[in-house]
Protein backbone atom coordinates (compact mmCIF):
# COMPACT_ATOMS: atom_id res chain seq x y z
CA UNK A 1 0.00 0.00 0.00
CA UNK A 2 1.54 3.69 -1.08
CA UNK A 3 2.17 5.85 1.92
CA UNK A 4 -0.58 8.24 0.58
CA UNK A 5 -3.10 5.44 1.05
CA UNK A 6 -1.87 4.71 4.30
CA UNK A 7 -1.96 8.19 5.41
CA UNK A 8 -5.71 8.77 3.98
CA UNK A 9 -6.70 5.02 6.14
CA UNK A 10 -4.97 7.22 9.48
CA UNK A 11 -7.11 9.92 8.98
CA UNK A 12 -9.99 7.78 8.35
CA UNK A 13 -9.67 6.03 11.31
CA UNK A 14 -9.11 9.06 13.41
CA UNK A 15 -11.82 10.82 11.99
CA UNK A 16 -14.30 8.04 13.01
CA UNK A 17 -14.46 8.47 16.84
CA UNK A 18 -15.22 5.24 18.86
CA UNK A 19 -15.75 5.63 22.52
CA UNK A 20 -14.12 8.00 24.95
CA UNK A 21 -12.06 7.58 27.63
CA UNK A 22 -13.72 7.24 31.35
CA UNK A 23 -11.93 10.03 33.29
CA UNK A 24 -10.93 8.64 36.61
CA UNK A 25 -7.32 7.14 37.44
CA UNK A 26 -9.09 4.04 37.88
CA UNK A 27 -9.95 3.98 34.21
CA UNK A 28 -5.92 4.55 33.08
CA UNK A 29 -3.96 1.55 34.76
CA UNK A 30 -0.45 1.40 33.81
CA UNK A 31 2.34 -1.46 34.97
CA UNK A 32 5.67 -0.95 34.26
CA UNK A 33 7.57 -3.49 32.99
CA UNK A 34 11.44 -2.89 34.10
CA UNK A 35 14.64 -3.80 32.25
CA UNK A 36 15.93 -5.83 34.91
CA UNK A 37 14.87 -7.39 38.22
CA UNK A 38 16.62 -6.70 41.27
CA UNK A 39 19.23 -9.17 42.07
CA UNK A 40 18.49 -8.56 45.84
CA UNK A 41 21.91 -7.55 47.01
CA UNK A 42 23.16 -3.96 46.99
CA UNK A 43 23.12 -0.42 48.36
CA UNK A 44 20.06 0.48 46.61
CA UNK A 45 16.67 -0.29 48.00
CA UNK A 46 14.45 -0.69 45.38
CA UNK A 47 10.53 -0.74 45.74
CA UNK A 48 7.33 -1.15 44.28
CA UNK A 49 4.95 1.65 44.06
CA UNK A 50 1.27 1.90 43.46
CA UNK A 51 0.24 5.42 43.20
CA UNK A 52 -2.61 7.48 42.28
CA UNK A 53 -3.15 10.82 42.33
CA UNK A 54 0.49 11.61 42.81
CA UNK A 55 3.21 12.50 40.27
CA UNK A 56 6.35 10.62 39.88
CA UNK A 57 8.54 13.46 41.10
CA UNK A 58 5.95 13.89 44.11
CA UNK A 59 6.64 10.06 45.04
CA UNK A 60 10.04 10.54 44.92
CA UNK A 61 10.69 13.37 47.21
CA UNK A 62 8.50 11.50 50.05
CA UNK A 63 10.88 8.31 49.57
CA UNK A 64 14.11 10.80 50.25
CA UNK A 65 12.73 12.60 52.97
CA UNK A 66 11.40 8.85 54.81
CA UNK A 67 15.20 7.63 54.34
CA UNK A 68 17.11 11.01 55.00
CA UNK A 69 18.51 10.80 52.14
CA UNK A 70 18.91 13.82 48.95
CA UNK A 71 16.19 13.23 46.35
CA UNK A 72 19.31 12.70 44.00
CA UNK A 73 19.98 9.59 45.61
CA UNK A 74 16.06 8.35 44.72
CA UNK A 75 15.62 7.13 40.97
CA UNK A 76 13.09 6.08 39.03
CA UNK A 77 12.88 5.02 35.14
CA UNK A 78 9.69 7.04 33.72
CA UNK A 79 7.48 9.75 34.83
CA UNK A 80 4.08 8.54 35.28
CA UNK A 81 0.50 9.87 34.76
CA UNK A 82 -1.09 11.53 37.99
CA UNK A 83 -4.58 10.73 36.73
CA UNK A 84 -3.79 7.07 36.86
CA UNK A 85 -3.38 3.90 38.77
CA UNK A 86 0.79 3.47 38.17
CA UNK A 87 3.04 0.47 38.98
CA UNK A 88 6.37 1.32 38.96
CA UNK A 89 10.14 1.04 40.59
CA UNK A 90 11.99 3.50 42.75
CA UNK A 91 15.60 3.07 44.34
CA UNK A 92 16.59 4.87 47.12
CA UNK A 93 20.45 4.50 48.06
CA UNK A 94 20.05 3.32 51.69
CA UNK A 95 22.86 0.95 53.66
CA UNK A 96 20.12 0.38 56.41
CA UNK A 97 16.32 -0.57 56.68
CA UNK A 98 14.23 2.78 55.92
CA UNK A 99 11.34 3.34 57.76
CA UNK A 100 8.98 3.04 54.85
CA UNK A 101 5.96 2.90 56.94
CA UNK A 102 6.07 6.80 56.57
CA UNK A 103 5.14 6.69 53.40
CA UNK A 104 1.52 5.55 53.23
CA UNK A 105 0.52 8.78 55.23
CA UNK A 106 3.24 11.11 53.34
CA UNK A 107 0.45 12.38 51.14
CA UNK A 108 -2.72 14.17 52.26
CA UNK A 109 -4.76 13.46 49.05
CA UNK A 110 -3.52 10.76 46.78
CA UNK A 111 -2.62 7.39 47.58
CA UNK A 112 0.61 5.51 47.61
CA UNK A 113 1.05 1.81 48.52
CA UNK A 114 4.80 -0.16 48.80
CA UNK A 115 4.52 -3.33 47.00
CA UNK A 116 7.29 -5.14 47.26
CA UNK A 117 10.70 -4.43 48.68
CA UNK A 118 14.55 -5.54 47.15
CA UNK A 119 17.92 -4.81 46.96
CA UNK A 120 20.24 -3.96 43.72
CA UNK A 121 23.48 -2.44 43.05
CA UNK A 122 22.47 0.31 41.20
CA UNK A 123 20.64 3.30 40.53
CA UNK A 124 17.54 3.29 38.62
CA UNK A 125 17.94 5.91 36.19
CA UNK A 126 15.39 7.32 33.19
CA UNK A 127 15.04 4.68 30.63
CA UNK A 128 15.57 1.57 32.69
CA UNK A 129 12.71 0.36 31.46
CA UNK A 130 11.21 -2.24 28.52
CA UNK A 131 7.83 -0.58 28.27
CA UNK A 132 4.29 0.05 29.58
CA UNK A 133 1.19 -2.05 29.65
CA UNK A 134 -2.47 -0.20 29.54
CA UNK A 135 -5.50 -1.04 30.53
CA UNK A 136 -7.76 1.63 29.99
CA UNK A 137 -11.52 1.59 30.66
CA UNK A 138 -13.94 3.23 27.98
CA UNK A 139 -17.38 4.86 27.44
CA UNK A 140 -19.91 5.10 24.70
CA UNK A 141 -18.36 2.50 22.64
CA UNK A 142 -21.39 2.01 20.06
CA UNK A 143 -19.16 -0.67 18.09
CA UNK A 144 -16.48 -3.39 19.44
CA UNK A 145 -15.95 -4.34 16.32
CA UNK A 146 -14.75 -1.30 14.70
CA UNK A 147 -12.51 -0.10 17.41
CA UNK A 148 -11.18 -3.48 17.58
CA UNK A 149 -10.25 -3.19 13.65
CA UNK A 150 -8.87 0.49 13.96
CA UNK A 151 -6.08 -0.44 16.73
CA UNK A 152 -5.01 -4.01 14.41
CA UNK A 153 -4.96 -0.77 11.96
CA UNK A 154 -2.82 0.78 14.05
CA UNK A 155 -0.65 -2.11 15.01
CA UNK A 156 -0.02 -2.79 10.84
CA UNK A 157 0.63 0.78 10.21
CA UNK A 158 2.16 1.41 13.11
CA UNK A 159 1.70 4.09 15.98
CA UNK A 160 2.73 7.67 15.19
CA UNK A 161 5.36 8.18 17.89
CA UNK A 162 3.71 11.99 18.97
CA UNK A 163 4.81 12.70 22.24
CA UNK A 164 1.89 13.70 24.36
CA UNK A 165 0.05 17.22 25.60
CA UNK A 166 1.17 15.92 29.50
CA UNK A 167 5.24 16.71 28.16
CA UNK A 168 4.37 19.75 27.62
CA UNK A 169 2.45 21.05 30.91
CA UNK A 170 -0.53 22.49 31.74
CA UNK A 171 -1.51 24.10 28.72
CA UNK A 172 1.75 23.90 27.14
CA UNK A 173 3.50 25.94 29.50
CA UNK A 174 6.81 23.88 29.05
CA UNK A 175 7.11 25.36 25.70
CA UNK A 176 7.30 28.50 26.65
CA UNK A 177 9.13 28.48 29.71
CA UNK A 178 11.22 26.90 27.17
CA UNK A 179 10.99 29.87 24.87
CA UNK A 180 12.18 32.34 27.18
CA UNK A 181 14.86 30.43 29.22
CA UNK A 182 16.60 29.69 25.81
CA UNK A 183 16.92 33.10 24.42
CA UNK A 184 18.33 34.02 28.14
CA UNK A 185 14.80 36.38 29.62
CA UNK A 186 15.28 34.22 32.65
CA UNK A 187 12.67 36.38 34.40
CA UNK A 188 10.40 35.11 32.16
CA UNK A 189 10.70 31.90 32.86
CA UNK A 190 10.91 32.08 36.32
CA UNK A 191 7.35 34.16 36.39
CA UNK A 192 5.48 30.77 34.45
CA UNK A 193 7.26 28.75 36.86
CA UNK A 194 5.82 30.41 39.53
CA UNK A 195 2.25 30.84 38.26
CA UNK A 196 1.35 29.19 34.48
CA UNK A 197 -1.17 31.32 34.31
CA UNK A 198 1.21 34.38 33.93
CA UNK A 199 -0.61 36.29 36.30
CA UNK A 200 2.49 36.65 38.74
CA UNK A 201 5.27 38.96 38.14
CA UNK A 202 8.81 39.63 39.30
CA UNK A 203 8.74 42.07 41.89
CA UNK A 204 5.44 40.97 43.95
CA UNK A 205 5.55 38.95 46.83
CA UNK A 206 5.83 34.98 45.91
CA UNK A 207 2.68 32.77 46.65
CA UNK A 208 2.68 31.23 49.97
CA UNK A 209 1.37 27.88 49.22
CA UNK A 210 4.01 24.73 49.52
CA UNK A 211 5.84 23.51 45.98
CA UNK A 212 7.11 20.25 45.87
CA UNK A 213 10.03 19.12 43.32
CA UNK A 214 12.31 20.79 41.14
CA UNK A 215 9.59 24.41 41.28
CA UNK A 216 10.10 24.53 44.76
CA UNK A 217 13.89 24.30 44.99
CA UNK A 218 13.34 27.20 42.39
CA UNK A 219 11.19 28.85 44.59
CA UNK A 220 12.94 28.41 47.40
CA UNK A 221 15.71 30.31 45.74
CA UNK A 222 13.93 32.88 45.16
CA UNK A 223 13.17 33.40 48.53
CA UNK A 224 16.01 33.32 49.68
CA UNK A 225 17.00 36.15 46.77
CA UNK A 226 18.57 34.71 44.25
CA UNK A 227 18.35 36.26 41.22
CA UNK A 228 16.03 34.41 37.90
CA UNK A 229 18.81 33.23 36.48
CA UNK A 230 20.86 31.44 39.74
CA UNK A 231 17.55 30.19 40.67
CA UNK A 232 16.74 28.37 37.81
CA UNK A 233 20.38 26.58 37.99
CA UNK A 234 19.26 25.22 41.82
CA UNK A 235 16.92 22.65 40.00
CA UNK A 236 19.53 20.47 37.21
CA UNK A 237 15.60 18.08 36.93
CA UNK A 238 13.84 21.10 35.86
CA UNK A 239 16.11 22.53 33.34
CA UNK A 240 16.16 18.56 31.70
CA UNK A 241 12.23 19.01 31.95
CA UNK A 242 11.89 21.69 29.99
CA UNK A 243 14.60 20.75 27.66
CA UNK A 244 12.74 17.88 26.90
CA UNK A 245 9.80 19.43 26.04
CA UNK A 246 11.37 21.57 23.50
CA UNK A 247 12.82 18.19 21.87
CA UNK A 248 9.33 17.16 21.59
CA UNK A 249 8.06 19.98 20.21
CA UNK A 250 10.87 19.40 17.55
CA UNK A 251 10.16 15.83 16.86
CA UNK A 252 5.95 16.20 16.41
CA UNK A 253 6.97 19.47 14.51
CA UNK A 254 9.32 17.29 11.84
CA UNK A 255 6.89 13.97 12.35
CA UNK A 256 3.83 15.82 11.24
CA UNK A 257 5.70 17.69 8.10
CA UNK A 258 7.04 14.13 6.94
CA UNK A 259 3.50 12.65 6.89
CA UNK A 260 2.02 15.58 4.70
CA UNK A 261 4.94 15.14 2.24
CA UNK A 262 4.08 11.16 2.76
CA UNK A 263 7.50 10.22 4.20
CA UNK A 264 5.42 8.30 7.39
CA UNK A 265 6.93 5.29 5.57
CA UNK A 266 9.59 6.25 2.99
CA UNK A 267 13.14 6.66 3.38
CA UNK A 268 15.64 8.61 1.56
CA UNK A 269 19.64 8.30 1.11
CA UNK A 270 20.77 10.27 3.46
CA UNK A 271 18.00 9.68 6.39
CA UNK A 272 18.39 8.18 9.84
CA UNK A 273 16.46 5.18 10.17
CA UNK A 274 16.09 2.64 13.23
CA UNK A 275 15.86 -1.28 13.44
CA UNK A 276 12.33 -2.01 15.08
CA UNK A 277 14.86 -2.18 18.48
CA UNK A 278 15.77 1.49 18.34
CA UNK A 279 19.28 0.64 16.65
CA UNK A 280 19.99 3.46 14.47
CA UNK A 281 22.14 3.85 10.83
CA UNK A 282 22.31 5.64 8.21
CA UNK A 283 20.70 5.04 4.72
CA UNK A 284 22.71 4.56 1.84
CA UNK A 285 22.06 4.44 -1.79
CA UNK A 286 23.13 0.76 -2.39
CA UNK A 287 20.37 -0.21 0.50
CA UNK A 288 17.59 2.31 0.19
CA UNK A 289 15.42 -0.06 -2.20
CA UNK A 290 15.98 -3.05 0.75
CA UNK A 291 15.26 -0.45 3.68
CA UNK A 292 12.01 0.77 2.09
CA UNK A 293 10.87 -2.60 1.15
CA UNK A 294 11.42 -3.17 5.34
CA UNK A 295 9.77 0.14 6.23
CA UNK A 296 6.12 -0.76 4.97
CA UNK A 297 3.19 -1.39 6.66
CA UNK A 298 2.75 -5.30 7.75
CA UNK A 299 6.51 -5.08 7.91
CA UNK A 300 8.02 -1.85 10.04
CA UNK A 301 11.74 -3.65 9.99
CA UNK A 302 12.94 -0.05 9.46
CA UNK A 303 11.09 3.04 10.49
CA UNK A 304 11.75 6.55 9.72
CA UNK A 305 13.11 8.34 12.88
CA UNK A 306 13.19 11.78 13.96
CA UNK A 307 15.12 14.78 15.37
CA UNK A 308 16.20 15.28 19.30
CA UNK A 309 18.25 17.92 18.93
CA UNK A 310 21.44 17.62 21.14
CA UNK A 311 24.92 16.85 21.13
CA UNK A 312 24.68 13.35 19.19
CA UNK A 313 27.09 13.31 16.60
CA UNK A 314 25.51 10.59 14.33
CA UNK A 315 22.90 13.05 11.88
CA UNK A 316 21.52 12.67 8.61
CA UNK A 317 22.90 14.47 5.51
CA UNK A 318 23.32 18.07 5.27
CA UNK A 319 20.19 18.76 3.20
CA UNK A 320 18.15 16.54 5.29
CA UNK A 321 19.15 18.19 8.60
CA UNK A 322 18.32 21.34 6.81
CA UNK A 323 14.87 20.39 6.25
CA UNK A 324 14.11 19.23 9.71
CA UNK A 325 15.42 22.41 10.52
CA UNK A 326 12.61 24.50 8.40
CA UNK A 327 10.42 21.99 9.13
CA UNK A 328 10.51 22.70 13.29
CA UNK A 329 11.02 26.46 12.48
CA UNK A 330 7.13 27.12 13.35
CA UNK A 331 8.48 25.95 17.41
CA UNK A 332 10.20 29.02 17.79
CA UNK A 333 13.09 26.67 19.42
CA UNK A 334 16.40 27.53 18.66
CA UNK A 335 18.62 23.94 17.94
CA UNK A 336 21.62 25.55 19.41
CA UNK A 337 20.36 25.58 22.57
CA UNK A 338 20.72 21.79 23.02
CA UNK A 339 24.43 21.91 21.80
CA UNK A 340 27.78 22.30 23.99
CA UNK A 341 27.22 25.27 26.07
CA UNK A 342 23.64 25.57 25.21
CA UNK A 343 20.88 26.71 28.13
CA UNK A 344 19.88 23.19 27.57
CA UNK A 345 22.87 21.01 26.39
CA UNK A 346 21.32 17.65 25.62
CA UNK A 347 22.45 14.08 24.35
CA UNK A 348 19.67 14.39 22.34
CA UNK A 349 19.40 11.61 19.25
CA UNK A 350 16.93 10.23 16.56
CA UNK A 351 13.28 8.85 18.24
CA UNK A 352 11.29 6.32 15.99
CA UNK A 353 8.34 8.03 14.14
CA UNK A 354 6.51 4.82 14.47
CA UNK A 355 6.54 2.20 17.16
CA UNK A 356 4.81 -0.99 17.33
CA UNK A 357 2.83 -2.56 20.15
CA UNK A 358 4.86 -4.72 22.21
CA UNK A 359 1.48 -6.87 23.00
CA UNK A 360 -1.08 -6.85 20.41
CA UNK A 361 -4.14 -4.70 21.87
CA UNK A 362 -7.24 -6.48 22.87
CA UNK A 363 -10.86 -4.90 23.80
CA UNK A 364 -13.51 -6.45 26.34
CA UNK A 365 -16.81 -4.94 27.37
CA UNK A 366 -17.40 -5.72 31.74
CA UNK A 367 -20.52 -4.13 32.24
CA UNK A 368 -20.57 -0.76 31.00
CA UNK A 369 -16.98 -0.11 30.69
CA UNK A 370 -15.05 -1.44 27.59
CA UNK A 371 -11.58 -1.76 28.73
CA UNK A 372 -8.43 -1.71 25.98
CA UNK A 373 -5.21 -3.38 26.89
CA UNK A 374 -1.61 -3.01 24.96
CA UNK A 375 1.50 -3.01 26.19
CA UNK A 376 3.97 -0.10 23.98
CA UNK A 377 7.67 0.46 24.18
CA UNK A 378 9.35 2.53 27.10
CA UNK A 379 8.52 6.54 26.08
CA UNK A 380 5.12 6.29 24.06
CA UNK A 381 2.25 7.70 25.10
CA UNK A 382 -1.27 5.35 25.44
CA UNK A 383 -2.98 8.79 24.79
CA UNK A 384 -1.90 8.60 21.43
CA UNK A 385 -3.02 5.18 21.06
CA UNK A 386 -6.56 6.35 21.47
CA UNK A 387 -6.61 9.43 19.91
CA UNK A 388 -5.30 7.33 16.33
CA UNK A 389 -8.04 5.05 17.17
CA UNK A 390 -10.82 7.44 17.14
CA UNK A 391 -11.13 7.45 20.81
CA UNK A 392 -11.99 10.61 23.25
CA UNK A 393 -9.79 11.83 25.35
CA UNK A 394 -11.55 14.43 27.96
CA UNK A 395 -10.28 17.81 28.68
CA UNK A 396 -10.45 16.48 32.60
CA UNK A 397 -8.97 13.62 33.03
CA UNK A 398 -9.61 13.43 36.99
CA UNK A 399 -12.65 12.87 37.47
CA UNK A 400 -13.20 15.52 39.87
CA UNK A 401 -14.92 18.04 37.18
CA UNK A 402 -17.25 17.36 34.14
CA UNK A 403 -15.71 18.13 30.80
CA UNK A 404 -16.48 21.26 29.28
Amino acid sequence: MSTERVSKVLRAIVASPKGRLLPGAKHFIVTEEPAYAPSGTGEHLYLEIEKEGLTSDEVAVAIARACGVKAVDVGFAGRKDRHAITRQWYSVRSPGEAPLEALKGAFAKGRLDVLQVARHGNKIRVGHLRGNRFRLGLGEVSDLVQLQASLDTLARHGIANRFGPQRFGFGGVNLRIAAAWGRGDFAAAIELIVDPSGAWKTGEPLPSRFRLGPEGRVMAALKRGMEPERALNQAEELRKLIASAGQAAVFNAVLDARAAAGLSHALREGDIACTRDGIPFLVSAADLADVNRRAQPGELDALTTGPMPGTWRIAPSDGILAEERAWSASTGLDWSWFNDGGAFESPGGRRQNYVTFREPPTVKLDGDVVWVEFALPSGSFATEVLTQAGVEIPSDRSGTRSAP
